[in-house]
């Protein structure tokens, strides 16, 4: 019986060359992570993750991936700064589209922030305050608070001015409404009918 025997020849094994197209080593840590070193980056920082710390982990990986497919990667820097990117552009765009008080512009720029606002037109205007009639509803409804009474008030008044009328207006009806049928101080709740 023949044996296999190995030779050894004195050569090292052959290297492959080190290839420095950063996109070799950003599709090995998509393929390695299942996200690419940008995307890692922000799910670490929103984690609220030391920076430090996330900076010695990714180095230790990228360093890790880099040497098993023999490529380079960028700094730590150059991700960190995308990342950053990302992150700013989540955070520049909050997007309301709905009427607010006539101060609430001043409050958000005093506080740093810009906002886009437009005045809208007579018809616009009456459909947003009927949308924030209810909004205002649904937020007394969840709280029961006499503040969110006060806006829905508020809200209210807008609604009378904005269709023609005035609170004077909106007061004598109600008046007569009450006199003619009363109001709901006896907390009569019918049941039922019967003809």
């Amino acid at each position: 019986m023949k044996r296999n025997s190995t030779v050894k020849t004195g050569r090292k094994a052959k290297t492959p060359p080190v290839n420095k197209d950063p996109k070799v080593f950003e599709t090995a840590f998509q393929k390695r992570l299942g996200q690419s070193p940008t995307d890692y980056l922000v799910e670490k920082i929103q984690s609220g993750s030391d920076l430090s710390s996330i900076e010695y982990l990714f180095d230790i990986l990228s360093a890790e991936i880099a040497m098993k497919n023999h490529c380079v990667c960028r700094e730590f820097a150059y991700y960190h700064a995308k990342a950053q990117e990302r992150i700013n552009a989540m955070k520049k765009h909050t997007v309301h589209n709905k009427l607010v008080r006539d101060r609430i512009p001043e409050i958000i720029e005093a506080s740093g922030k810009t906002c886009v606002t437009e005045v809208l037109p007579q018809d616009a205007y009456i459909q947003a305050l009927d949308a924030k009639l209810n909004e205002e509803l649904a937020e007394y409804q969840q709280s029961k608070s006499l503040e969110e009474l006060a806006d829905l008030l508020e809200v209210m008044g807008a609604v009378v001015k904005a269709r023609g009328y005035t609170w004077d207006d909106l007061t004598h009806v109600r008046k007569e409404k009450r006199t003619q049928r009363g109001a709901f101080d006896q907390r009569i709740f019918l049941k039922e009918v019967i003809e």
